[in-house]
Order: C-alpha cells, then structure tokens, then sequence
C-alpha cells in the first residue's frame, strides 16, 4: 500500500490502481462479467472480442458483421483475407470498421469471424467472383426455371406461364401463388433462358455460399416482389410476365448492397446493371426496364437489411425480409384488387 494512504478514508480508486503491489489492480466491478481490456488494465468492460473472448474496451472495440472484435483478430483477418496487402478493407478503407478497417473485411459472419461463412472465396470471371460453397437452391432455382422455359417452349400458348406467371388480373381472382411462382417464368425465348440460367449460375453460387440457403430464397421471392410491386404501380394492366430476370437483378444488386458496405470494389456490378439496363432498354420494352428498377430497388433493400448489425442476426434477417416481402405483396395486391 502507498504510505500515509490507510490512513485516508477518500482515497479513490484511481490512486488504488495506479499503486504498486499485490493489492493495486483495476476497480472491482459490481458486476462480475466486468474484466480489465487485454490492452488497457486500468478499464472495465462486459465487451468481449467475438473471435478469441478477450475482454475490450471502446478503444479497442473494432465494428464486426455480428458483436465486436479485438484489433488484434481483426488484422489477423484482413491478413488472411488479403495476405498481398492490396486488399481494400484495410487502414484506408475501413468504413465500418475506425482506424484498423473492422469488420469491413468479413461480408457476412456468422457468431464471429472464423466461425461464419465466408464469401467470395471462388475463382473469378470477367471481375465476378464465382462462389465456391455449396449450391443446393441455386441448383434448384436452375432445374425449375428451365423446367418451366422448356414447358412454356413445347407447349402452345405458353401453358406455364399461364399458370404460373405474374398477372394483376390472376391475383385480383385469388390466384396469389403467382406472387411467388412468378419468379421460375422466364420471358419465352431460348436466349432468354440460357442468358438467366447462365447468370444464375455465376451470381446465385456466390450469394448462397455467403448468405446460405435461407437467405437467398428470401432474396430470389423478394426480388420478383419488387418488380411486380413496379409493374402493379406503373403498368398495372399488364396481363402476364415472367419473373425469372427479377431474380437475377435482385440477387446482383443485393451483393453489390453488401459488398459495398463491407468495403469492397462494386464497379463491375454497376457496369453490368448499366449493361442489362440498355439491352432491356433497346431490344425489350419501359415495362421490362421498369421491372429492372423494381428487382434492383428490392435487391438493395435486401443486402441493406442483411447488412445491418444486430445482436441476434439470424433472427433479424428472417424478421426484416419476411417484413420488406409482406410490404411488397401488399402492394401488389392493392393494385389488383383496385
């Protein structure tokens, strides 16, 4: 104990810490989960890194997908993600993430760093990276989709889309399975359903491999929403259109959302909507342009919801995109029925 001190009944705790021997150390909390910052003794905290459970305070907090890290796993991160050095969610690029760049360089965790599923981890094509998980729904989303191409192709008046396809007038009949099934109808020509089976495959492995199967579901059913929500309010006549290409606008521009917030070079997906923007603009029709811009605004909403943090993530996600599909229905269905 420092001399004269026992002596004082206003010591404070400060001047306790700051002495030597066995009895100074950090303030005793009221609260016991309360432990010294590994980097900073002299500080309580209940904060813990998400990766190694290290306790840290404010300063050495670092924004994660889910919680907080340490600086010291997050730049073991940014090392394994970028072992060059050249990549963009280091030092100058951190936007999420203060000084050390954060979490900017995981686009999606699960309960931490390591733990969750890591994207873009795949080979790339023309600047797109092509997902290296697993590819059950994108698989699934192909077989159907050009099961239904080949049927409405054999079949005389187009019997799948019929069916299947999003009509105003279907919906105001009850029909609301078109709001979902809408999505596996392509527009009717060969090219078309090689050119959406194709971006399917190179766009859909990638998102499923980050976000899992889950989630891309709800972003594929959201993003043919959202064009049926643009079409219901700018064409509301239309009697029938297929919703395949919404899918694949909704699931670029929902990576383009997250990767952006992570950090990440998104100019080649900017490019390819400019792309897809003029072909539908030159060789399709305003609605086919108009259903672009509902696929992309829903797609956006989508990455900008799963992009947010929050302490129970999955719970969230299923939350805010089954809340954004209601919204989105909602408006279809008033259309119709006015």
């Amino acid at each position: 104990m420092t001399e004269g001190r026992d002596d004082r009944p206003d010591f404070t705790w400060e001047e306790f810490a700051a002495s030597p021997g066995p009895g100074g150390g950090p303030p005793p909390s009221d609260d016991e989960r309360f432990k010294p910052c590994f980097r900073h003794p002299d500080r309580s905290t209940g904060i813990t890194c998400q990766r190694c459970d290290r306790a840290i305070c404010g300063e050495c907090m670092r924004p994660a997908s889910v919680g907080f890290q340490c600086p010291v796993c997050v730049a073991e991160q940014q090392l394994a993600d970028h072992p060059s050095g050249g990549g963009r969610g280091g030092r100058g690029r951190g936007r999420r993430g203060g000084s050390g760049g954060g979490g900017g360089s995981n686009w999606r965790g699960g309960s931490g760093g390591s733990g969750g599923r890591r994207p873009f981890s795949g080979p790339s094509l023309a600047g797109f990276r092509l997902g290296g998980g697993p590819v059950t729904v994108t698989a699934a989303l192909m077989v159907l989709m050009a099961s239904v191409g080949l049927i409405d192709l054999v079949t005389p008046g187009r019997l799948a889309s019929q069916v299947l396809g999003y009509s105003s007038t279907g919906l105001a009949q009850g029909q609301l399975w078109r709001l979902v099934t809408g999505i596996l109808v392509p527009s009717g020509t060969i090219l078309s359903l090689l050119l959406n089976l194709l971006f399917l495959w190179l766009i859909g492995r990638d998102v499923e491999a980050a976000l899992g199967r889950g989630r891309m579901v709800g972003i594929a059913i959201i993003s043919g929403l959202g064009s049926a929500a643009a079409l219901s309010l700018l064409y509301p006549t239309i009697p029938l259109w297929g919703l395949a290409y919404s899918v694949i606008i909704g699931l670029i521009a929902a990576r383009a959302a997250l990767g952006y917030r992570a950090g990440e070079d998104v100019r080649s997906y900017l490019i390819l909507f400019a792309i897809l923007l003029v072909f539908n603009l030159v060789v399709g029709s305003m609605a086919g342009a108009v259903s672009l811009l509902g696929a992309v605004i829903a797609g956006i909403a989508s990455g900008a919801l799963l992009g947010t943090a929050s302490a129970n993530r999955t719970r969230f996600d299923t939350i805010a995109l089954i809340t954004l599909g209601v919204v989105l229905a909602g408006v279809c269905l008033g259309r119709a029925v006015v």
